[in-house]
């Protein structure tokens, strides 16, 4: 019977960088860097509400007068970002540090 060739400590296959799976990444990059914004609105508490809750958003507190910014900050997380897009959290961890190792060779850093 043969060994499976994958073991605790093997190399991932390397990530195919799809337009869907490097625009997400960047996607993520911006919300990270406030470049863009998460859709939402504010109530007249000033909490914000994102327009549309996805299955993750269920585990964050609800928006408080104290936590106002709660379901925002969520949603500016990888882990928002990749159910969103349909992605597990480790591939699109993986493809935004490909995108900065891409970004800082660009830049010459």
């Amino acid at each position: 019977m043969a060994k499976a060739e994958t073991t605790k400590h093997s190399q991932p296959r390397p990530l195919r960088l799809t337009k869907k799976l490097r625009a997400t990444a960047q996607r993520y990059i911006d919300l990270q860097d406030r470049r863009v914004h998460p859709s939402g609105t504010f109530d007249h508490a000033q909490r914000w509400k994102p327009d549309r809750e996805l299955a993750c958003c269920a585990l964050i507190r609800s928006p408080s007068r104290a936590y106002p910014y709660s379901l925002l900050m969520h949603c500016r997380s990888l882990t928002h970002v990749a159910a969103e897009a349909g992605y597990t959290v480790t591939t699109l961890r993986r493809a935004v540090m490909r995108l900065r190792v891409e970004d800082a060779e660009m830049s010459g850093a």
